[in-house]
Order: structure tokens, then sequence, then C-alpha cells
């Protein structure tokens, strides 16, 4: 899977496959999108867990969730009023956006320039013409929600996702939004199915239902 995924999508499909089929072994690899599929192609891999788009041939993608990014702060930030809180009625987020432009002068805590996140968020900053201060970059997530987590000054952007197990990060819709992602199951087409990898495609589906994330 690509990076970001294992942040918030890992521990809950370990979770259920091991309850569920507790026999089995995953080998897990944290890998770029076009190393994905080309194992995919060469069938060093079962399976893969990355975006829609445009993919290699012979690449067969079936859509999970739509991906949303937004400004990820500290859940103890004076300015928590614009920060998601628990709705006691039905759970969902009842959120109040900040304008794109406010980021001009916040301090971001980013991924490095690596990681496909970083590119589309630095788009989506040229696209608004603003240029955030960048006081940390980091390559990988962890990093960033303990950074943020302990200097309340700094936040990052992130999947609205892994603030779901993380009671101390709130989310902050951007206004105008970055564009949604859409993650994908990939596979090789007409490539042979073992009765693990169809197990596994039908409790990624499930953990994405239970867990609510947006229809893709």
């Amino acid at each position: 899977m690509t990076p970001t995924f294992t942040a918030y999508l890992l521990g809950p499909l370990v979770q259920a496959l091991h309850r569920d089929h507790p026999g089995l072994t995953l080998e897990v690899r944290e890998m770029t999108q076009d190393r994905i599929e080309a194992g995919l192609l060469a069938d060093e891999l079962d399976l893969g867990i990355a975006f829609e788009g445009p993919h290699l041939a012979g690449i067969a993608a079936t859509g999970l969730f739509a991906e949303n990014l937004s400004l990820v702060v500290t859940a103890d930030r004076p300015d928590a009023a614009d920060r998601a809180d628990a709705s006691a009625a039905s759970g969902a987020r009842d959120r109040r956006s900040m304008p794109v432009a406010r980021l001009a002068g916040q301090p971001l805590a980013l991924l490095s320039e690596d990681f496909a996140t970083r590119r589309h968020i630095d788009a989506h900053f040229a696209r608004h013409r603003i240029s955030p201060p960048i006081a940390v970059e980091a390559d990988t997530i962890q990093a960033l929600t303990e950074i943020v987590r302990r200097t309340p000054a700094l936040a990052t952007v992130l999947p609205d996702a892994i603030t779901d197990d993380h009671p101390h990060l709130a989310p902050v819709r951007l206004d105008p939004p970055l564009p949604t992602r859409r993650a994908a199951l990939l596979r090789r087409d007409n490539a042979y199915r073992s009765a693990a990898a169809r197990a596994f495609t039908r409790l990624t589906e499930q953990v994405v239902r239970d867990r609510g994330y947006a229809p893709a």
C-alpha cells in the first residue's frame, strides 16, 4: 500500500483479518504506486491499495472510498472552534471551514516532496497562490502527528481519517478543499486469485463500510 494508508487503514484491516482468519500470514509492503503496479504485473504482489487514476496496462482497480485531506491541528489548540467535534447524536463531524488563504502565515509540518500526497498539497497551494512557511518536513506520518500533537503552533495536511483514531488531533476543512482522491484496491487483471486474496478483498470492503468512509 502507499504510505498514507498505513497510518489509518492498515490497523483495522489486520485486526479484521486476524479475527476472521487467524491462520493467515499477511506480508505488508509500503511503496509508491508505480512500484505496486509493477509488482502486481510481475506476480510479486497479490493486491495493492493505492489510488484510482491512470494505471499500467493489465491493472484492474476496484474503487474503495473517497479520501479527503484537511488541515490537521492539535485538539487543544485555542482555535478549536474550527476543529472537528464529535456529534453526540450521530458521531458525525461538525466542522467549520477555514479559507485556504489563511494558511499563508501558518507554519506547517508536511511530508517530504518525495510523497505523492505532498505534491498533491503543493499543487493545491500553487493554484491558490499561497506559500505557507514549511517549518518541518518528515518522511513518516507518525512523525507529523507526534510533532503537531506536541507543537500547537504547527499544523499539517493529512487525510481526515487519520484523526479518527487520534483524539488529540482534529481536522479543519479548507475552503476551497483539496481535490478528493479515490482509494482503490489494485490487482493484476485476469490473475489467479487465491482464497486468501479473495478473503482479504471482502474484509477490505467491509472495513471501509464499517468505518463510514465516503463511497468512491
